[in-house]
């Protein structure tokens, strides 16, 4: 067994040129802001991720070793991102809804992995949330639960909304009323779970046009104050309701112009307020202020930096970078948004 070990050990050392020499070097990103000049940049382009080398992540001598003996020649990579996030430390997490995993890319540890791995397997999961605790919450539409997750997901812990819930797909945490909130597109409703001991707390919303009401509802998010906002796809329109569910404003109708909607998805809120409207058909983000008025857009149909194909998920960090889920283009792209005094 000893000679075995020493031997694969040469095996793999002596293989491992070989690994360096397939990695692909990229060419330098572009620099691309939003809007133009002589206007000042609000949105700039920052990285584009499709495997853990595109985040300088390496993969191991082991895992390489084993993909080289399996016949594959890439790591594994992106394939259909939908929901994303990123934790405190910088590890991003990107659900994959073709390849059943969320994708984590570790910058703490230099590491790339996915999940799960416990005899627990997703059949469509859709979106992600973190807690304060660490704990990850993951939607699978199609078993119409919520699984739940710690260890950055190396470790399943239960499910959650088996009989309650319908077809879960976007999520959110109100840390300000520590609460899980699911999107239950069929229902069209927002159910809302104690964070603590997962008890029912209510829901929000109903089938309807009428505000408050929501006609296939997709994704939500909330606001550093606790404001919930939630994309109400089939209405063409964003809805705002306060902290604990009370319906604000309306944002957006159906159209094909600056400022409308054809189909909303993913959703997110910046440390000005301002607010990120991602609509899958026009290939775009719409920017919006805290009441509504639409500031500016980017991104147009494509496959180059900076375009997108059929977008889905969005979130921003605590330090305004800009995740966008590039569905159809197999990427994430990043962003960051550009504070006024970062110009001076």
């Amino acid at each position: 067994m000893r000679k075995y070990r020493i031997g694969l050990i040469c095996v793999m050392i002596a293989a491992s040129g070989c690994f360096r020499q397939a990695v692909v070097v990229r060419d330098p990103l572009p620099d691309i802001v939003w809007p133009k000049h002589p206007e000042i940049a609000r949105v700039r382009f920052v990285n584009s991720i499709s495997r853990a080398n595109d985040f300088n992540i390496e993969e191991g001598v082991f895992k390489k070793f084993f993909r080289f003996l399996s016949g594959s020649r890439e790591e594994d990579g992106i394939s259909s991102p939908y929901g994303i996030e990123s934790d405190m430390s910088g590890r991003l997490f990107v659900v994959d809804s073709m390849k059943r995993c969320v994708h984590v890319f570790d910058k703490v540890d230099g590491v790339y992995y996915t999940f799960p791995n416990e005899g627990i397997s997703f059949v469509s999961p859709i979106d992600i949330a973190i807690d304060d605790r660490g704990y990850i919450y993951v939607s699978d539409s199609a078993d119409a639960v919520v699984r739940i997750f710690k260890d950055n997901g190396k470790k399943y812990v239960r499910s959650l909304g088996d009989g309650v819930l319908k077809r879960p797909t976007g999520m959110a945490i109100n840390h300000n009323t520590e609460e899980l909130l699911v999107v239950d597109t069929v229902g069209a409703v927002v159910v809302r779970y104690n964070l603590k001991d997962y008890q029912l707390k209510g829901v929000i919303g109903g089938k309807g046009k009428e505000f408050g009401m929501f006609h296939s509802p997709t994704n939500i998010s909330v606001s550093r104050d606790g404001y919930i906002f939630i994309s109400d796809s089939l209405n063409s329109r964003v809805q705002v309701f306060t902290p604990d569910g009370k319906f604000i404003q309306s944002i957006g109708k159906p159209g094909d112009s600056p400022g409308y909607f054809s189909r909303p998805r993913g959703i997110a809120v910046d440390s000005d307020k301002n607010i990120y409207v991602v609509d899958a058909l026009f290939d775009n983000i719409q920017v919006f202020d805290k009441v509504g008025r639409l500031l500016m857009s980017f991104g147009v149909p494509g496959k180059n930096y900076g375009e997108f194909w059929l977008p889905s998920g969005i979130f921003i960090d605590q330090n305004d970078y800009i995740y966008i889920s590039d569905t159809y283009n197999n990427r994430v792209q990043i962003f960051r948004y550009l504070k006024l005094e970062e110009h001076n």
